[in-house]
């Protein structure tokens, strides 16, 4: 590790063993919880067709221990080994991460609806040779082995405790930084970062033992695993995880489970404003908390007006694991409809435990508040670094902070809050489909590489329930639309492909070849 990188991890002069919260990973938090409230319920899935399955505290202990040890003695996997994982939101999966983690192996998070060819680059990049799927994934990978029913595994007399001897800097969950591409760079989340995550949002939303959190987020995604799984486990509290998100189903959940905190994202919330037709929110409900994509004022103002209750927003990235700012939860009335109603871009919040945020301009000086410029983290919540690629980290590391490569500015309400982060774009030419980040210059790779287009350039679309939509511009033969989108297929997930593909005579580029975006924007009629 650099010494740029071994800076991020010091979090105001404290080292990196102490006052990191009350477990230095998530397997000792699970078996000190199941130690605690054995009986208690940690786990709620839905299912697609509404059936529901529970495991307590007590009882993903001894499955996710014999989880353990069929990995170690059928698959020969060894502490320090890559477990590649095809989940779904199912107790199969669950069941086995927290397996894998506690054989001291780092878990790989696989796109379920991926094409193969990236499964298999992005496992073989880390070392994998070992991958997993649940029963209900229709796996393209035949050597892929399917995850065992350890449900109704029975507590052992004297069970192992591998996580006794786990370190909490090695790698435990791996994220690539988008959903859209092979060439995608691997985020490794190590146990310190999960622990220290999770005990921010204890903190950050004052979550205790039986309170609920109800999420519906893939948990192969960073946002699903850390606030679904996580960060309810390190506070003895119930999580509530749906199989996917149904706008007609959805008011159920609440009123079966009765959440405190809602996870959500802004095309999700615009869903419910149309389909929830005579909302009733529970009076021990809180908010929905909001991350992955910009948040419009006019949708926190429907809310609030169609739904009677707040949003509040959080940012952080893959490599942040997760949250690295969150809006105070304890706004009085006046202060929220200021803050978040009453205003051009509603915020961001202030820097969690564990976690640093500042805004620094080009030349690296830190700016005065309402200065834009770049937004970086360090702390213990910062990734250890992008999985076999040196060079990637070196550079996100540069200068001794994470650079996220968005851009904001602080402000100060004048409320007792405290400055609050302000994202006002993007350095990256991302588009973020349902919270997803799908890189535009990757696609316009891989359509230049076909020998039939000539060039080629993407953009994003706002859109009201998927927040932003992709529309490519191609410079094309006729009748090549079909095969360009057949290509595409093979290459990205279904989320992230374009909605329109559009033959163009020329797309307009700089002299150094670089595309003129709201030029190429125009030219579309967007």
């Amino acid at each position: 590790m650099t010494a740029d990188v071994d800076a991020v991890h010091r979090y105001r002069g404290i080292p990196y063993e102490r006052d990191l919260g009350r477990y230095p990973t998530m397997p000792a938090a699970l078996a000190d919880q199941a130690r605690i409230r054995p009986g208690a319920p940690y786990l709620t899935v839905v299912s697609a067709d509404g059936t529901e399955s529970t495991l307590s505290y007590g009882e993903l202990d001894a499955a996710s221990e014999a989880c353990a040890r069929w990995l170690r003695t059928e698959l020969a996997v060894s502490p320090g080994d890559v477990v590649g994982m095809v989940p779904l939101n199912d107790l199969h999966s669950v069941i086995a991460l927290f397996g894998v983690l506690r054989a001291g192996a780092s878990c790989q998070m696989l796109g379920p609806t991926d094409p193969a060819e990236r499964m298999r680059s992005q496992l073989g990049s880390q070392g994998g040779s070992v991958v997993l799927c649940t029963p209900g994934v229709d796996c393209p990978l035949q050597e892929a082995f399917t995850v065992p029913d350890f449900t109704r595994s029975p507590a052992d007399a004297t069970p192992a405790e591998p996580h006794a001897s786990i370190d909490p800097a090695s790698a435990a969950v791996l994220f690539a930084t988008s959903g859209s591409t092979a060439a995608s760079k691997i985020v490794v989340q190590s146990h310190r970062n999960l622990a220290v995550n999770a005990e921010a949002f204890r903190r950050h939303h004052r979550l205790g033992p039986q309170e609920r959190v109800l999420g519906f987020l893939p948990i192969h995604h960073a946002n699903g695993v850390n606030t679904t799984l996580f960060a309810p486990l390190n506070a003895g509290a119930q999580a509530v995880l749906a199989a996917h998100f149904d706008p007609f189903e959805y008011p159920d959940l609440f009123r079966r489970y009765r959440p405190r905190i809602a996870s959500a994202v802004p095309s999700v919330l615009e869903a419910l404003l149309e389909t929830w037709r005579r909302p009733a929110l529970h009076p021990d409900f809180g908010y929905f908390l909001t991350a992955a994509a910009p948040l419009g004022v006019s949708t926190a103002r429907r809310v609030a007006d169609g739904l009677g209750a707040r949003i509040v927003q959080g940012y952080g990235l893959t490599e942040t694991t997760n949250f690295s700012t969150t809006l105070p939860v304890d706004l009085s009335g006046d202060e929220y409809r200021s803050i978040m109603l009453e205003t051009d871009t509603p915020p961001v919040g202030t820097a969690v435990f564990g976690t640093e945020v500042a805004v620094f301009d080009e030349e690296g000086t830190p700016c005065r508040a309402g200065e834009t410029g770049e937004i970086r983290m360090r702390g213990h919540s910062v990734m250890e670094g992008y999985g076999g690629s040196p060079e990637a980290t070196a550079e996100a590391f540069r200068g001794g902070w994470f650079r996220s490569g968005d851009l904001g500015h602080r402000f100060d309400p004048g409320s007792g809050t405290g400055p609050l982060l302000v994202i006002t774009g993007r350095l990256k030419n991302i588009a973020k489909v349902r919270g997803e980040a799908v890189p535009l210059e990757e696609m316009e790779r891989v359509l230049c590489a076909l020998d039939y287009v000539r060039d080629a350039g993407c953009v994003p679309v706002p859109h009201r329930f998927d927040g932003e939509r992709i529309t490519v511009a191609v410079v094309t033969g006729p009748g090549r639309i079909g095969e360009i989108m057949e290509h595409l297929r093979t290459k990205f997930p279904p989320l992230a492909l374009p909605h329109h593909i559009v033959r163009v005579p020329a797309v307009p580029r700089t002299a150094t070849g670089k595309i003129l975006r709201p030029r190429l924007r125009h030219q579309l009629g967007l």
